[in-house]
């Protein structure tokens, strides 16, 4: 009888255990929505475009198995797919009302809706950390001639080598006539290493007779090397000093000092690898980022794509407030109360994320229960 006591327990401790496994559990905390007017500083458009894009991503190969926990509720994961189903209708009944209707009474209506129909959770650790990236644009070629010079190399399949740190590959030609080149880039060192930090471009293509065609970069996986930004190495041996350390001071100095560039990247061995794509560039999942409204996570601390965020924050005395979706991760974003917003291509994205840094609100949007209950704290 003993024998079979115990059996029983360790059974029931191992389906515990197993239930448990398969819950995500975030480092979130509950909130009263009618503190937050869910107001949205741009149009619905592209918002519309990243929402139907998630949805796509769902219906296809995403999984949506398993459970999720936001702060002391257990919701199972499917619930994501169904609280952009119902944020995508109430945005459109929205733009429906506004334009037919007085567009102040069509917002308040959405932000009734949004708090009335919706869960809300923030990070436990409180404000979040905020930074910006974008897209950078290149010239390329499909093959290495004239200006084109610089190569992009996809993810090789062997996993040895695909754990070539940057001097490896850059100073010793660990990848060379291996035939991963997806395209040779008109550029630099320097811009090639931006391009890895942003994660994703936009590329030129130029053939022979000159005829343009457009493509884009998108991630193609990375060894497990570790990143340290040239910014700071370049402070650490006395490079630049804190307050030199601009992109374009960063830049001028590794092209007038070839000398250093090797020890740099000695310094900074992770790499990331691309391939071109016809849409934008992909975030996790294969999901095409959408400007202004995706967004990069720590995936340690949420439960994968497709997380309806709002975010809150003022940069240069102007306050954002802007509903995005988590679509992409970054080595660098680490933390539950991180998050790195995405521009989108262009000067003038460029311009806006390296302006963008600080701290914020940022709350995660739920579906409530069939019941609809307003909040009156925890039941």
């Amino acid at each position: 009888m003993p024998i079979l006591i115990s059996l029983f327990i360790l059974l029931t401790v191992s389906l515990q255990n197993a239930s448990q496994a398969s819950t995500f559990v975030t480092a979130t905390v509950e909130v009263d929505p009618k503190g937050i007017q869910f107001a949205d500083d741009l149009d619905f458009k592209l918002l519309d475009v990243a929402v139907q894009r998630q949805i796509s991503a769902f219906d296809g190969n995403v999984s949506l198995k398993g459970k999720i926990k936001y702060g002391d509720r257990v919701f199972a994961k499917s619930v994501l797919r169904d609280s952009l189903v119902l944020f995508q209708e109430i945005a459109r009944q929205t733009d429906e009302c506004m334009a037919k209707n007085e567009k102040p009474a069509c917002l308040q209506k959405f932000n009734e809706a949004i708090q009335t129909r919706f869960r809300v959770f923030k990070p436990r650790e409180g404000e979040t950390r905020y930074t910006a990236y974008y897209s950078p644009d290149f010239r390329g070629s499909l093959t290495r001639r004239g200006p084109f010079q610089i190569p992009l190399y996809s993810s090789p399949e062997d996993p040895v080598l695909k754990e070539s740190t940057r001097e490896q590959i850059h100073f010793e030609g660990a990848l060379e006539g291996k035939g991963l080149e997806c395209a040779y880039l008109d550029t630099d060192l320097f811009e090639l290493y931006i391009l890895q930090i942003e994660g994703g471009g936009r590329i030129h293509l130029i053939d022979e007779s000159g005829k343009e065609t457009l493509r884009y970069i998108s991630f193609d996986g990375k060894n497990s090397q570790p990143l340290r930004f040239f910014s700071k190495l370049m402070v650490e041996n006395g490079y630049l000093t804190a307050s030199q350390a601009s992109h374009a001071n960063q830049h001028k100095y590794f092209l007038e000092h070839p000398e250093v560039q090797r020890k740099l990247y000695s310094q900074s061995p992770s790499y990331v690898y691309f391939k071109l794509t016809d849409e934008e560039p992909l975030g996790i999942d294969s999901i095409p980022l959408t400007e202004r409204r995706s967004l990069a996570f720590d995936p340690a601390f949420h439960p994968g794509s497709g997380v309806l965020n709002f975010v809150e924050l003022t940069v240069g005395g102007k306050t954002i407030t802007r509903f995005m979706l988590g679509q992409d991760v970054g080595g660098a974003i680490k933390g539950s109360a991180r998050a790195d917003l995405y521009f989108g291509f262009g000067e003038e994205a460029r311009e806006a994320a390296q302006g963008l840094g600080g701290k914020g609100k940022q709350f995660f949007l739920i579906k409530r229960e069939q019941d609809s209950r307003i909040f009156k704290g925890r039941s």
